[in-house]
């Protein structure tokens, strides 16, 4: 097995976190990501512009720290031009680097919500509202290793409030056609985050019939993912993920909390061009 270098002819990723540990990442919806070779080694000589479409799978909890799984259909939709991207779960952001080993910038991306429909144990809850959430990425290239992480101010909705996800890994290339990358990220929030998804107010307490919880800031979730991609011909590709993630003490201590270790598949088929 060699390291995977990223070019124009390198089986293309999702624009997807392994994990959505840290995007993408994953999400109140605790979507399976993985962040794109070109994310992960990027490479400046790669061409002008790419686009990728397609369509994902993924088994996954119906909320974080729930034994109830579901699987919802993903879009696969990404854009690159030079130091700007875009993607459907990736955000929008753009490389201010000078530096062509290392990336960051400014990025805005879409944050999903969570419903008290999602699951009977969340009746009474109320809804987490979907928004937006600003912030800053670095990416910093040591091939066949990689650093990146996130941080992310929640704006619009009923909740907001800091995040920051930190991790790193390693890519190879299996063959001419095959691809492996290997992941490992830690999130962190703060308190306004971590009440919203883990505590338990007075009120939501009557309505629910849990037991009133006050969650902390701290370590949200932590696991480590793997991606494997085949490419059937230079535009044409399929990917499959699996990751494990365990919630942190605060969050793993709540009443919502059913389970604190989560393992999340995900596939996927697409086009590049």
């Amino acid at each position: 097995m060699t390291a995977l270098k990223t070019t124009a002819r390198t089986t293309p990723f999702p624009h997807w976190h392994l994990m959505g540990l840290g995007s993408l990442a994953l999400a109140a919806l605790a979507l399976p990501a993985a962040a794109s070779a070109d994310e992960k080694t990027p490479n400046l000589k790669a061409p002008a512009s790419t686009w990728t479409l397609g369509l994902g799978v993924a088994h996954v909890p119906a909320y974080e720290g729930s034994d109830e799984y579901k699987t919802r259909a993903l879009p696969l939709v990404s854009y690159r031009s030079g130091r700007f991207f875009a993607g459907a779960l990736g955000g929008v952001g753009y490389n201010v680097s000078p530096v062509a080993n290392f990336e960051f910038g400014p990025v805005l991306s879409y944050r999903f919500g969570r419903k008290e429909s999602d699951s009977n144990r969340l009746r009474g809850l109320g809804d987490i509202d979907s928004g937006m959430d600003v912030g800053a990425f670095a990416r910093w290239n040591l091939q066949p290793f990689f650093l990146h992480a996130r941080l992310k101010q929640g704006v619009g909705g009923n909740v907001t409030g800091k995040q920051l996800s930190l991790g790193g890994g390693y890519a190879m290339a299996l063959g001419a056609a095959d691809s492996l990358v290997f992941d490992a990220s830690v999130d962190w929030a703060d308190k306004e985050v971590m009440q919203a998804h883990y505590g338990v107010t007075a009120a939501q307490a009557a309505g629910s019939g849990l037991a009133a919880y006050s969650a902390s800031s701290g370590v949200r979730r932590y696991g480590i993912g793997a991606l494997w991609s085949h490419s059937f011909t230079p535009q044409w590709f399929s990917t499959v993920g699996v990751g494990v993630y365990r919630l942190g003490d605060d969050a793993a201590n709540s009443p919502i909390t059913v389970k604190r270790n989560i393992t999340q598949v995900s596939a996927g088929l697409g086009y590049r061009f």
